[in-house]
């Protein structure tokens, strides 16, 4: 026998929005929110670094509430940009690893104009040695990095 009145829809929209809700609760750690910032492999495809830039900013959400300054995704994979805090990398000041070997990068510099979104990037590529701070024996986000080393 079929159930009837409002419960069956009850049931279903609990069973659609329950994952939604649940995913909401869980924060992001220092760690997954360094590689969603900062690491972007395969290379995302565009015509230009300008474009790459315009297209990541704001699919990476650092363009939600205001435009962040500047921004360098780094093209290697996870487990890669991870091992600048182990083998990858030399300790250089408290936590803070260089890399041993350059990445390739693009770095998004917002060019003037509105700090609101819509933003306005430049992007320039570059292949150099990055600075992550560590925790834990992983790249997190402290504010700086990473950072490009000269």
């Amino acid at each position: 026998m079929a159930l009837k009145g409002p419960c069956p829809a009850l049931l279903l929209l609990l069973l659609v929005l329950l994952p939604a809700c649940l995913a909401l609760g869980q924060r992001e750690t220092r760690h997954e929110k360094f590689h969603r910032q900062h690491v972007d492999f395969p290379k995302t495809s565009a015509p230009d670094a300008r474009r790459y830039c315009n297209l990541l900013m704001p699919r990476r959400n650092l363009t939600t509430d205001a435009c962040k300054p500047t921004n360098t995704f780094i093209h290697a994979g996870p487990a890669e940009v991870d091992d600048v805090c182990h083998s990858g990398g030399t300790l250089r000041t408290e936590n803070y690893y260089d890399s041993k070997v350059p990445f390739e990068l693009t770095i998004c510099r917002l060019a003037g104009g509105a700090q609101r979104p819509p933003c306005n990037y430049r992007g320039r590529t570059s292949t150099q040695q990055i600075r992550v701070a560590c925790m834990g024996g992983l790249p997190v986000l402290d504010g700086t990095n990473p950072g490009v080393l000269g």
